[in-house]
């Protein structure tokens, strides 16, 4: 788990609230996701680096599908993965589409501070879209949503708050003769 869960925002689940609910809540580090998908999410499934190891999550909804996500490349069991350079590449956003039909999620992507992976599933002009854009400061927390054994039904993200201002001085510009400082996120 992550340094401090009690300060996560939780941000979400967008979907059906059906299925059973599940929760990563500060598994932050991820590595790799792999994701089964035909019409709708199937299944989601996170692989971390904890303590120095890999840990697999559960996988949520089930296996099959048509497609399975791995690296963005087709596997031999027909799951797709999505392989992050971890530690230097991390979750930034993620967007997606709940059906206008069910209120299932029906498309995802998520996006790293090096590109962004998917989109994974269908959707359709009449699909509801959505996004949680988290900033380049690795505030993401972990995802938490609902799922049954057919499928993903909903998914959300937690926010880390900032925990500290940084008062530093970042630099010194000069305008028309005036010098103003510039602090990180601050201006008086």
């Amino acid at each position: 788990m992550g340094d401090d869960d009690s300060s996560m925002i939780k941000v979400g689940a967008v979907g059906s609230k059906s299925g059973n609910p599940w929760d990563e809540k500060g598994r932050n580090k991820i590595v790799q996701i792999f994701v089964s998908h035909d019409d709708e999410i199937n299944s989601i499934q996170f692989q971390y680096a904890e303590n120095g190891s890999l840990v697999l999550s559960e996988r949520y909804g089930t296996n099959d599908g048509y497609k399975f996500d791995v690296d963005q490349y087709l596997t031999t069991d027909r799951t797709w993965q999505v392989k992050l350079n971890h530690p230097a590449e991390y979750i930034t956003w993620i967007s997606g589409h709940k059906s206008y039909n069910n209120s299932h999620l029906c498309s995802i992507t998520f996006g790293t501070n090096h590109g962004e992976y998917g989109p994974f599933g269908r959707f359709n002009g009449h699909d509801k879209e959505f996004s949680f854009r988290l900033g380049e400061n690795r505030q993401f927390g972990g995802f938490h949503g609902t799922a049954d054994y057919n499928s993903v039904k909903s998914i959300g993200v937690y926010l880390k708050p900032i925990t500290t201002l940084d008062y530093s001085l970042n630099k010194n510009i000069t305008k028309e003769g005036e010098c103003w400082e510039m602090l990180n996120g601050l201006h008086e």
